[in-house]
């Protein structure tokens, strides 16, 4: 089986994150592959948004799972938050 099939049958989603700080490489490796990504029209026209800071990424759960109706973390605990922007 060739590597990308590999990946798609094997991955598995995750609801529990780490809080341990994101390595800044790993976090430019993700976003060179959401550069990557296809887009409407293919317009390119994302951008990205890194959040590794606790308060912040604390407003943006908050507001976010009111947006759900929800009081839940949406983002699990997760100590890093890339916000994806895009018409």
């Amino acid at each position: 089986m060739n590597e990308t099939l590999r990946t798609l049958t094997e991955r598995r989603s995750i609801r529990s994150f780490s809080d341990k700080p994101v390595p800044r490489e790993d976090i430019e490796k993700i976003i060179k592959a959401g550069l990557y990504a296809p887009t409407g029209r293919n317009t390119r026209d994302t951008l990205f948004l890194v959040v590794t800071n606790k308060e912040l990424r604390d407003r943006l759960s908050k507001m976010n799972a009111s947006v759900m109706g929800s009081d839940k973390d949406p983002f699990y605990n997760a100590g890093t938050v890339i916000v994806v922007f895009a018409d």
